[in-house]
């Protein structure tokens, strides 16, 4: 069931797309334009794929962006190569360099912040936020000792023996 959830909408948009272009160009055209798409984007996403690969090899481009563009090369071949007008425009657009890297930026930005989000319920499902237990107070630590409560530690602390403890 969660599948056709979340399938349905992407046909029904593909179907709309289809529809709309069907009825300004002509069926004919609008299937010539969606294989025409598809073919597109098999046929660039592996050449980039390889620019992309030769960019790492020269270390050009640094273990993260290259991780990012495979990801985003992958999901662009995918879609390019889905039958459909508007997933194969998707996907071109993730294949292109320049949409690639502002998807990129957009992608990175949103992982960083669900990143920190992850962080903060993490820290306040740990019991270092609660606060701790309190035992009351023991005074004001700047009072001094009065003299005769000294003098008595004093004169205890003197004679003691490790007898006494047993």
């Amino acid at each position: 069931m969660p599948f056709l959830l979340a399938v349905l909408p992407i046909l029904i948009i593909e179907a709309l797309v289809f529809w709309a272009v069907g009825s300004w160009l002509g069926v004919g055209w609008a299937l010539l334009l969606m294989f025409g798409l598809m073919a597109l984007g098999v046929i660039t996403a592996p050449i980039e794929m390889r620019r992309v690969g030769q960019l790492a090899a020269g270390q050009k481009i640094s273990a993260g962006r290259l991780a990012g563009d495979y990801g985003l090369l992958s999901l662009g071949g995918i879609l390019a190569g889905t039958p459909g007008i508007a997933s194969s425009i998707i996907g071109l657009l993730l294949i292109f360099p320049p949409t690639r890297a502002l998807a990129r930026r957009v992608a990175a930005k949103k992982m960083m912040k669900s990143i920190e989000d992850l962080g903060v319920r993490s820290y306040e499902a740990t019991a270092s936020r609660r606060p701790g237990t309190s035992y009351g107070s023991f005074g004001d630590p700047s009072q001094v000792i009065d003299e005769a409560a000294d003098s008595e530690i004093r004169d205890w602390s003197r004679d003691v023996r490790p007898e006494d403890f047993k």
